[in-house]
């Protein structure tokens, strides 16, 4: 069963992923619990929001709106990227989930259906924690890309703290049966990725990529790292290609000239058993070579004592001659 964190809990997870963080006055003991009779939990995902307005933190901790009463989220993130915790328990911010679209997201499913209210409606305040993400939410008001980092990170850190792949990290407009269209807006950038417009899609892309790295991880940080397996193989065949080839940039680069025809790396021709022993394997190779190495750095440090050991000895002559 998958409880809710303990406040404390909460914010450590937030700052590891590199979120900063803020506390909202009364936030670990605000909730709806005890209001409506209903308790928070047990937590089965994410569900991502915009304010639909601005300066709206107050709003969303403490204030709410006409019928409906704070907290409106458990986390209100600024544009400057700062996260304020608004509440530790039950919070109104999902209403009535289509069931389809919520097991979908309880299930960590590939494919996410549009909520159905045929399908029977589920309690969302119930099972999910809530982000209100500080937007007009008029389709240009753009989300900076201080905020966009954040967003992923507060994500990650949820799911990575409970286990959960980005399936279950939900949008309210994936959702809600009540025809609600948010999040939604342009993107000033994220990483190494400039201007694009919000999707869900692109959001768990996104918080999945930091899933597979540490907390402390940036994006963009590893960028000429990320190679596929498919790249890596493109690359060996065209390594392997120009080897095979010889010249331009690999002049004299044969690969026939290192390998024999049964693929045994052919031994070096100043090697003590040469006559006898023709064909290395690579690992011998590899012995060889770091053997040799350390005589090398052996042999280096013994001269390196040696001319020290002279110095000394001219130093001794020149002060006797008076030098």
């Amino acid at each position: 069963m998958a409880s809710p964190m303990t406040p404390d809990t909460f914010i450590r997870i937030l700052r590891e992923e590199g979120v900063k963080v803020s506390e909202y006055p009364g936030w670990r003991t605000r909730s709806r619990d005890a209001a409506t009779g209903l308790t928070f939990g047990p937590v089965r995902m994410i569900l991502n929001h915009h304010t639909a307005g601005s300066n709206s933190r107050d709003i969303v901790a403490k204030n709410g709106v006409p019928g409906l009463p704070a907290p409106l989220a458990h986390i209100h993130l600024a544009k400057s990227g700062l996260a304020t915790m608004c509440s530790a328990g039950r919070a109104n911010h999902a209403g009535p989930m289509g069931v389809n679209a919520y097991q979908s997201f309880r299930d960590e499913s590939s494919t996410h259906p549009a909520p159905s209210r045929a399908s029977g409606t589920i309690d969302g305040n119930d099972v999910s924690y809530g982000v209100e993400t500080e937007n007009l939410g008029n389709g240009t008001d753009v989300y900076p890309r201080v905020q966009y980092d954040a967003w992923v990170r507060i994500n990650a850190a949820v799911c990575r703290h409970y286990g959960w792949s980005a399936e279950s990290v939900a949008c309210h407009k994936e959702t809600s049966v009540e025809g609600k269209v948010d999040p939604r807006g342009p993107v000033e950038g994220y990483g190494s990725r400039g201007r694009f417009e919000y999707t869900p899609k692109q959001f768990r892309a996104d918080v999945a990529e930091r899933l597979r790295h540490e907390p402390g991880w940036g994006p963009g940080e590893d960028e000429d790292m990320a190679l596929s397996s498919t790249d890596i193989d493109k690359i060996a065949d065209r390594v392997v290609a120009k080897l095979l080839a010889g010249g331009g940039a690999l002049e004299g680069g044969d690969i026939r000239r290192f390998f024999t025809t049964d693929e045994i790396l052919t031994a070096p021709a100043d090697s003590s058993d040469y006559a006898t022993n023709k064909h290395w394997t690579f690992a011998t190779h590899v012995q060889s070579t770091t053997t040799a190495v350390r005589e090398v750095r052996a042999q280096v440090r013994s001269n390196g004592e040696q001319i020290t050991e002279l110095k000394q000895a001219v130093d001794a002559i020149k002060s006797k001659l008076g030098a």
